[in-house]
């Protein structure tokens, strides 16, 4: 459980602020492209506004200034009314073919736009009164630019995610030491309570007998013996649970077994049981299944889930076991009618003294721990459990191995 609040702090932290990098980075990057598109677009307009020669003030910037870049490499096109090339000017960085130069104003002609890219260069389409001018301006200067940025707040945003990735396991560690502390604390505190219940629990059960060889049975001691075994069972299964808690140590004994034989051996008993409630068990084990895990932690799943499907189904209801295979998984299912459970609890019915009817008093047995004893075993050993159901109608609860 810890294990689990931890992760979730970690992927909750990492995912908030990986979000949070990646709209700062998108947020440079889309600011440096529109000022870039921007910058481009007001020279190339300037340019053609002066019948595309370099404005004054662009000529006065030193040609091999890493300010100038994007100025002078340009080059215009003035074409007639008819398109016919009535002049080529060029700036002074630029060495391109005239060739090449027609070819590319017919190209930005033909996209019937008046500003727009083509490969390597921006072009602006302006009328005149002798035609049109056609001003294009290199910009690979610019895409550089802008690789260069994109490559930068990439590096840095990935630099970034990974120094919150791990300060985010130390703040994960540090926001659940407390839980921690206080888990561990009451884990503690079960388990001893458990040890130090079973011996006044003993005490009275044998004075009980006493009791009743020298006097008598009568109801009261059977009210008695009653609650006694019921808090018997009570500290068993917090005891049980303990031992599944202490990851350290309690280990399960893993050895390789025949499910089919431990499941039968452990369903078979409870056939008197269901005959004399007037309910019927069906059975049906595909043969000599192996598996490898902790057999006493199986045996206790399955007695789980029949012990729940014998009390909570209905009148002269149906309960059926059921164990196969399924490529190499091991399912072990025990589906009976009856009342059911909602959806919308289906997953709470693993927790820990979780009752869907809190008003349920000692008559109908249970104290909220089966099912989450049932889950940890089979996390235990490998598997998964959960439940499915129609309410007012069935239950089926599966065991994956």
């Amino acid at each position: 459980m810890i294990n689990k609040l931890r992760a979730k702090i970690i992927i909750v932290i990492t995912l908030i602020l990986t979000l949070a990098v990646f709209g700062i980075m998108f947020s440079i990057n889309a600011i440096e492209t529109s000022r870039n598109r921007s910058e481009i677009e007001t020279k190339i307009i300037r340019i053609a506004d002066n019948d595309g020669f370099l404005p004054s003030d662009f000529e006065s910037i030193d040609p091999y200034s890493d300010s100038q870049s994007g100025f002078t490499d340009c080059f215009s096109i003035q074409v007639d009314h008819f398109y016919n090339v009535r002049r080529v000017i060029l700036s002074r960085t630029v060495e391109i073919e005239q060739e090449e130069i027609i070819s590319y104003a017919n190209e930005a002609l033909n996209t019937g736009q008046s500003y727009g890219e083509l490969g390597n260069y921006a072009f602006y389409i302006q009328p005149k009164l002798y035609g049109r001018i056609i001003v294009f301006m290199d910009i690979r200067t610019y895409n550089q630019i802008q690789k260069n940025l994109l490559y930068s707040t990439s590096l840095i945003g990935l630099l970034t995610i990974l120094g919150f990735f791990l300060l985010s396991i130390a703040l994960a560690f540090w926001l659940v030491k407390p839980v921690k502390e206080t888990f561990d604390k009451q884990k503690l505190f079960i388990s001893n309570a458990s040890h130090e219940l079973k011996t006044p629990l003993a005490v009275i059960s044998a004075n009980t007998d006493v009791l009743e060889t020298e006097t008598g049975e009568n109801k009261w001691l059977g009210y008695i013996r009653s609650e006694t075994t019921r808090m018997n069972e009570l500290v068993n299964e917090l005891l049980c649970l303990a031992r599944l808690d202490d990851k350290t140590g309690h280990k399960p004994v893993m050895t390789e077994f025949n499910l089919t034989d431990v499941f039968l051996q452990t369903v078979l008993p409870f056939e008197s049981r269901v005959f004399e409630l007037g309910k019927q068990l069906e059975v049906d084990a595909a043969p000599d299944i192996k598996y490898k895990g902790d057999q006493s932690q199986i045996r206790h799943i399955i007695t789980i889930l029949l012990d729940n499907a014998v009390k909570y189904s209905d009148e002269h209801g149906l309960i059926r076991a059921r164990l196969y295979t399924r490529s190499s998984k091991k399912i072990i299912e025990v589906y009976n009618t009856g009342e059911g459970v909602p959806k919308d609890k289906l997953n709470k019915i693993f927790e820990r003294f979780y009752r869907r009817d809190e008003a349920r008093n000692s008559s109908s047995g249970g104290y909220g721990l089966g099912l989450a004893i049932a889950k940890a075993s089979a996390e235990a050993n490998g598997g998964k459990i959960s439940a499915q159901s129609e309410y007012g109608k069935w239950i089926c609860f599966t065991v994956t191995l």
